[in-house]
């Protein structure tokens, strides 16, 4: 109960957090009323601007919902620290150019990702000492190879999401064997170009995942696809 506790205080921290006045728009596109939070960077974003944070990937930008996910002490001490989208927009968009127009809750996906990725990702806007700019060296040494790759990812980049599926994987019975004497049995999930995987588990012809997997919902997609 003590723990119980303990965890609805740090909640709502988080939920008071988000009630002030400078947390109630999306801090990339204004959009009212932000129930996702990227919770690496310190934002709270709004459900079109979290599919796009999610797209750049989790180095960049962790998305959670305020709402629906299980926040951790960490996660939540660290929206804290910021102050929210002010404070962190204070320092994102330190150097953004006079006259720049950022996405409003309207603009085209395009935009937006456009925008999303030169804020966080490339940190054009951020004051140049404090740029810490990952390249990796296996994507430099590929770039040639890899350009059909970067197109695709560029393509997924840019699609308008709707919403976050989220899939509990429970698990599974009397599985076929596909190794000598069991099977190391996982759960791939499919939504357009986007995949979702459980862990793995060794040896094992009744596995128990009990596992959320979240995909972005694109305006047009097809059937979920599970293997």
């Amino acid at each position: 109960m003590v723990m119980l506790g303990w965890l609805q205080g740090k909640m709502a921290k988080l939920k008071e957090l988000l009630q002030k006045s400078e947390n109630r728009i999306c801090a990339d596109c204004s959009a009212p009323d932000p129930n996702w939070a990227s919770a690496n960077i310190g934002v709270f974003i709004c459900v079109k601007c979290s599919g796009v944070h999610r797209s750049v990937g989790t180095h960049i930008s962790k998305v959670m919902s305020v709402t629906l996910d299980k926040w951790s002490d960490d996660e939540i001490d660290s929206m804290v620290e910021v102050g929210g989208n002010s404070q962190a927009n204070a320092i994102y968009e330190a150097f953004l150019p006079e006259g720049y127009r950022k996405p409003h809750p309207d603009s085209a996906q395009e935009e937006r990702q456009k925008f999303i990725k030169s804020k966080y990702e490339l940190q054009e806007f951020l004051e140049p000492s404090l740029r810490i700019v990952s390249n990796h060296p296996s994507d430099a040494g590929k770039q040639a190879s890899n350009s059909h790759s970067a197109s695709s990812k560029s393509e997924i980049g840019m699609v308008e999401f709707i919403g976050i599926l989220n899939v509990k994987v429970i698990g599974g019975t009397k599985l076929a064997i596909r190794d000598m004497s069991s099977s190391d049995p996982y759960v791939v999930l499919t939504l357009g170009q986007q995949k979702a995987q459980t862990s793995v588990i060794k040896g094992n012809l009744n596995p128990v995942w009990n596992e959320e997997l979240k995909l972005s919902v694109p305006q047009k997609y097809g059937p979920l696809k599970l293997q």
